[in-house]
C-alpha cells in the first residue's frame, strides 16, 4: 500500500501541472476488493456454521474451522510484522524537504484510504457481529473457538490492529508534519483498539464459566463498546491533518490555482 501511495499517487502529482487530487479510483477499487472478501467470509460462515460448526469434537469442525483459525493466528501477525518492518526500513530519509505539493497529495491519499477503511469496517461489523449474535443465541457453545468468533475475533480484530499500526508508521514516516512529533489522537485510537485483545480473552473466559449465550447484552460485552469508543480519537487526528492541509493550500497563489483548474490560459 505504501508503494502504491508513494509511487502511483504521489510521484505523478509532483511533476504534473495539475493540482494533486484524491486517488478515488484506486480507493474504490480497494474497497470493492475488500467488500468482496467480507461477502465471501459471510457466505462461508452462513453456509457452514449451522451444519459443521455446532460440534467442536467432530472431525469436520477441525477441517472447516480450526484450519482457518490456525492460518489466521499465524499468518496475520507475520504479515503485520513484515509490513511494519518494511514501512520503517523504506521511510523517507529526507522527509522535511518533501515538496508541499507532494505532501498535500499524500494527505489526499491517506484520506482516501480512511474512506475505504470506514466502508469496510461498517460492512464487516454489520455482517459479522450480527451473525455472531444470532449464532450464540441459538447454539450452546462447547469451545471458545466458535465459527463466528474465528472470523470476528481472530481475523477482524488482528487485521484492524495491524492496519492501524502500519497506518501509524506510515503517517509518522511519510508526512513531514508528523515526522518530529507523535499524533496523540491517532496513538490513543490505536491503544484503545488494542484493548480489544484482553477483552476478547475475558469474554471467552466468562462465557465458558458463567455467562449464558442468550444474554448478548450481558455486562461482559460492554467492554467491546468501550474499546470501540477510542476510535473517536480519530476525529482529533483528522482535525490535525485538516489544519496542516490548510497551511499547505495557502501556499498556492490564486493565479496558480486558476491555471491548474484551466480557468486561465497558460
Amino acid at each position: 500500500m505504501s508503494t502504491v501511495i508513494n509511487q502511483a499517487v504521489v510521484a505523478p502529482a509532483a511533476t504534473a501541472s495539475e493540482a494533486p487530487r484524491p486517488p478515488w479510483r484506486l480507493a474504490f477499487t480497494i474497497a470493492a476488493i475488500a467488500l468482496a472478501f467480507v461477502t465471501l467470509v459471510k457466505w462461508y460462515q452462513h453456509t457452514f456454521s449451522w451444519t459443521v460448526g455446532t460440534d467442536s469434537f467432530s472431525p469436520e469442525f477441525q477441517v472447516y474451522w480450526m484450519r482457518i483459525f490456525y492460518a489466521q493466528i499465524i499468518g496475520l501477525p507475520l504479515l503485520g510484522a513484515i509490513g511494519a518492518a518494511w514501512l520503517w526500513l523504506t521511510r523517507d530519509r529526507d522527509i522535511q524537504n518533501l515538496p508541499a505539493r507532494d505532501e498535500l497529495a499524500r494527505f489526499y491519499a491517506m484520506f482516501s484510504i480512511l474512506v475505504v477503511a470506514a466502508i469496510v469496517l461498517i460492512s464487516a461489523l454489520g455482517l459479522l457481529t450480527e451473525a455472531d449474535a444470532a449464532w450464540h443465541q441459538v447454539v450452546v457453545r462447547d469451545t471458545d473457538f466458535t465459527p463466528t468468533h474465528i472470523f470476528l475475533f481472530y481475523l477482524g480484530v488482528p487485521a484492524g490492529l495491524g492496519g492501524l499500526v502500519m497506518a501509524w508508521i506510515w503517517v509518522h514516516t511519510r508526512l513531514p508534519y508528523f515526522a518530529n512529533r507523535v499524533s496523540l489522537p491517532l496513538s490513543l485510537a490505536i491503544i484503545g483498539f488494542m484493548m480489544a485483545g484482553p477483552v476478547v480473552a475475558f469474554n471467552e473466559w466468562a462465557h465458558t464459566f458463567f455467562y449464558a449465550e442468550e444474554l448478548f447484552g450481558a455486562p461482559v460485552h460492554w467492554f467491546f463498546v468501550l474499546a470501540g469508543f477510542f476510535l473517536v480519537f480519530l476525529i482529533g487526528f483528522v482535525i490535525q491533518c485538516v489544519q496542516r492541509m490548510y497551511e499547505l493550500t495557502r501556499g498556492y497563489s490564486l493565479e496558480e490555482v486558476e491555471r491548474e483548474m484551466g480557468l486561465t490560459s497558460r
